[in-house]
């Protein structure tokens, strides 16, 4: 639009439970676009796919911090598991790479807590049970 500043966005910055979410997507879909790219067009994106996947790694073996997840009301856990951080079956799904169906019957199975109509599951329990499944 004319009169309008433009705005000039080097990068943009992803962190935590998003960066694991969007490497997750360009595993999957990145390789079968970086072939159609030029050269220069192709490391440009792989350095921006190097980052993310540093900033998810940041995430997956980041300590477990005290308290709730962003989108967990922190009046829904109970002092004696406000130790724990606590994530949806949401997101458990997307660390484990199920459906959240999948996460719903682990956290029913035992690896979860409900609170009200929903599932929570103990983001230690999910990256132990993630690290099991791929030892075995």
């Amino acid at each position: 639009m004319p009169g309008r500043p433009r705005r000039y966005v080097e990068g943009a910055l992803v962190s935590g439970f998003a960066a694991h979410v969007v490497d997750r997507l360009l595993a999957t879909y990145l390789p079968g676009y970086l072939r159609a790219m030029r050269p220069e067009q192709r490391a440009a994106v792989e350095e921006t796919r190097v980052a993310i996947a540093r900033a998810a790694d940041a995430y997956l073996t980041s300590d477990i911090s005290a308290g709730v997840s962003d989108e967990t009301p922190g009046g829904e856990i109970s002092a004696s598991s406000a130790a724990e951080e606590w994530i949806t079956t949401a997101e458990a799904a997307v660390l484990l790479g199920m459906t959240p169906r999948r996460a719903q019957q682990l956290a029913a199975g035992g690896l979860g807590i409900k609170r009200g109509r929903s599932w929570l599951l103990a983001r230690s329990a999910v990256l132990a049970y993630r690290k099991e499944r791929r030892s075995a």
